[in-house]
């Protein structure tokens, strides 16, 4: 019985964390709430298992206060306190439940499922990732976008730059997605126990992730592949000895060096979306003026409208924030910039009502509004517990593969960990000026992935997770 649950249970997860990418990024509520179910299920029949024995009680549920289900507790409690308190219902629903959901994958994978399923689903994971990876270059190269899937795309990413969209709508969303999988693909190819087969897989995997986002001309993407990239200068060859780290880390140092200046050089459309920001085309520009207006170019760009609006917000209620989903409810009261006196028939300085800003643009700015300081605080303690135990996991690497390779046993898999510490390195860095986690099916993915470094690292007492 506690097989065919187990079996089950596995199921359930896999179809959010692989479907959940492919379905448009499940972010219209016809996709979300099926995968929600399928979510709610999982974790019920996990719940089930447990109180019959059919699965032994995970060591890291009694480890007290360091278990990573007891520091999410106060963010849960408080984020379920404030989506009651909200002013529109459905917003802050799913806005909890971009929260909820993917702490949920993320304990049933780490507490819930044995080390074979976990294989299992990070295999699943690196061969999913590729296929999202090659539909976005096929549909880009051969119908240049027009479509996304069976439905028409969205003409305003291919006008100027025509920018691959993948299975999403926003081109960035893509290039989220395809930053997991070089994550994924990274943590495979500099680990040593894996098998040359999986390694040529990995390889594969990268290259087609550094395809997607060069073919998404998406700025953040390519910043958050540089931090990947130095990442990986820093903690991926943990495993490897001091000398071989050493050569590795000068000679993918100089090659990422050239490679960026030889695309820099070469000038595509990619490089010319970096250097829009800087240059200014009207001839005679003096560099003191091509960087001043390069400035005044982002303070009236969108994003940064986005995110002083939604500061201006903040500041209201900093402490406990506007509300859960609110941001796009109340965005007409904060777009403009508050230079303006009604009294006096003075207009602001800009209005801001050329668009609507559903959502930020910034996942953490828009944390920090909706949330205030209060939520803030609450999520990065148990966001810095994970990190914190991913790192040590990483730096532990080398101890235990040489330990183990002398002795016998099994190590924690490095692969994993590593490639869960880089993917959550790279949606931190890139939700800095992006809201790649507003998309359930990119939360799902990062959950799942958290959730499997995470049930690689071994805590005090042996147990897992902890």
């Amino acid at each position: 019985m506690g097989a065919i649950l187990t079996q089950l249970e596995f199921l359930l997860l896999c179809l959010p964390v692989l479907l959940g990418p492919w379905l448009f990024g499940a972010a219209e509520p016809w996709w979300f709430w099926p995968f929600a179910v399928c979510i709610f299920g999982s974790s019920a029949l996990f719940g089930v298992r447990l109180l019959t024995g059919a699965s032994p009680r995970p060591a890291a549920v009694d480890a007290g206060p360091r278990g990573i289900l007891f520091w999410c507790l106060p963010f849960l409690v408080y984020a379920f306190v404030r989506f009651l308190q909200a002013d529109v219902f459905m917003d802050a629903e799913r806005s909890f439940l971009l929260f909820l959901t993917p702490l949920l994958l993320g304990l049933q994978v780490l507490y819930g499922l044995p080390a074979a399923q976990r294989r299992r689903l990070h295999r699943l994971i690196l061969v999913n990732l590729a296929l999202i990876g090659l539909y976005g270059i096929a549909n880009h190269v051969t119908a240049g976008n027009a479509m996304v899937l069976w439905a028409p795309g969205f003409e305003k990413y291919q006008v100027g730059y025509a920018r691959a969209t993948g299975p999403f709508f926003c081109p960035d969303h893509f290039s989220g997605a395809m930053e997991l999988g070089l994550a994924v693909a990274l943590g495979v190819l500099v680990s040593r126990e894996r098998r040359r087969g999986w390694r040529l897989a990995a390889g594969g995997l990268a290259v087609i992730a550094l395809a997607g986002i060069l073919l998404s001309k998406s700025r953040g993407g390519g910043l958050t592949a540089v931090v990947l990239l130095v990442a990986v200068l820093v903690w991926g060859f943990a495993q490897w000895p001091r000398e071989t780290r050493l050569w590795w880390r000068v000679c993918a140092g100089l090659g990422l060096i050239l490679v960026g200046a030889g695309l820099w050089a070469a000038s595509p459309g990619y490089a010319q979306r970096f250097k829009d920001y800087f240059t200014d085309r009207a001839a005679g520009n003096s560099l003191r003026e091509r960087v001043a207006g390069a400035a005044a170019r982002a303070g009236r760009g969108s994003r940064a409208t986005m995110i002083s609006g939604a500061l201006r917000a903040w500041r209201t209620r900093p402490v406990f924030g506007i509300g859960p989903g609110m941001h796009q409810n109340l965005w007409p009261d904060f777009a403009a910039t508050p230079d303006g006196d009604r009294a006096a028939g003075v207009w602001p300085s800009r209005i801001n009502a050329h668009f609507h800003s559903y959502e930020v643009h910034s996942d953490w700015v828009q944390l920090l509004e909706e949330y205030g300081a209060a939520g803030l605080l609450l999520f990065l303690a148990p966001a810095g517990l994970v990190f914190t135990r991913l790192r040590r996991g990483v730096r532990r690497a080398r101890e235990d593969w040489v330990r183990v390779t002398r002795r016998g046993g099994r190590a924690p898999d490095y692969a994993v960990v590593l490639g869960a510490l880089l993917a959550l390195a790279a949606m931190g860095f890139h939700s800095l000026g992006d809201f790649n986690l507003q998309v359930p099916g990119i939360t799902w993915l990062l959950g799942a992935l958290l959730g499997l470094g995470l049930a690689e690292y071994p805590g005090p007492a042996g147990s897992r997770g902890v």
